[in-house]
């Protein structure tokens, strides 16, 4: 069984962590070279392009002019990244095994790595999927990631938990995926004017704590998944069907 997430637009290279089994991102060449294609924007381009303030533009070409090429360095990415889903997943408090489980059985999405492994070295870089610096980032993109996560669901029993939002999911080919593979959807939604509704920052929050859930119990059976009661979420068979769980609270 392998997860997907999505990754931050925050990140937090400030804090250490202590890990000695890291790896290299598997796409790092190809990083390198959108990375090229980065240096050409200046900060006001970036900020007319794509429509943010002066100083996250700064802080982006920054990141961008630092950023150095075939290095081994880094902090692992599931450690970097921060915010709702990340803050909630903590993986700074998993145990030596449950870092390998992680490694094992979770990918990232990146829209400048392509898909990572938890333990996988990356620098400062803050870059969307429908960034206007970079066109065509899905069509760079959707092939090889695609092609390695057929490759993992070989060895996973051909089930993907599609944790990742949908503007990150669509990174993936259901042509190039296996035939067999069950790709299941956990959907989170809270009870609102008698409604059960999808709140954009709650569902972040429940991917993260659901990511937890996975790892710290080490589940490979997705139908042990239905167990999850995080923050007062509980399965609902009424309200899913065999690709979208949805749980309520």
């Amino acid at each position: 069984m392998l997860t997907v997430l999505s990754p931050s637009k925050t990140i937090d290279f400030r804090s250490i962590v202590s890990v000695t089994d890291t790896s290299l991102p598997i796409f790092s060449p190809k990083a390198d070279a959108l990375i090229e294609q980065l240096k050409l924007f200046t900060p006001e381009q970036i900020v007319e392009r794509e429509q943010v303030s002066l100083k996250i533009a700064f802080a982006t070409r920054e990141y961008i002019h630092t950023y150095k090429p075939e290095q081994p360095i880094g902090k692992p990415a599931v450690f970097a990244y921060n915010g709702n889903v990340y803050d909630k997943l903590q993986a700074q408090t998993f145990s030596p095994a449950q870092q390998r489980f992680l490694q094992q059985h979770l990918r990232i999405f990146s829209a400048l790595y392509g898909v990572l492994r938890p333990m996988d070295l990356i620098q400062p870089y803050r870059l969307d999927m429908t960034s206007k610096l970079i066109e065509g980032l899905y069509a760079i993109w959707k092939d090889m990631v695609s092609r390695e996560i057929a490759t993992l669901l070989a060895d996973d029993d051909y089930v993907l938990i599609n944790l990742a939002s949908a503007e990150y999911f669509k990174l993936l080919d259901s042509k190039i995926l296996p035939a067999q593979t069950h790709i299941i959807t956990p959907v989170f939604k809270q009870v609102r004017n008698g409604r059960y509704m999808v709140s954009s920052l709650y569902a972040k929050q429940a991917r993260g704590l659901m990511t937890r859930f996975l790892i710290e119990n080490q589940i490979t059976d997705p139908e042990h998944l239905q167990a999850f009661s995080e923050d007062g979420y509980f399965f609902s068979p009424e309200l899913s069907n065999t690709t979208e769980w949805t749980f309520i609270r």
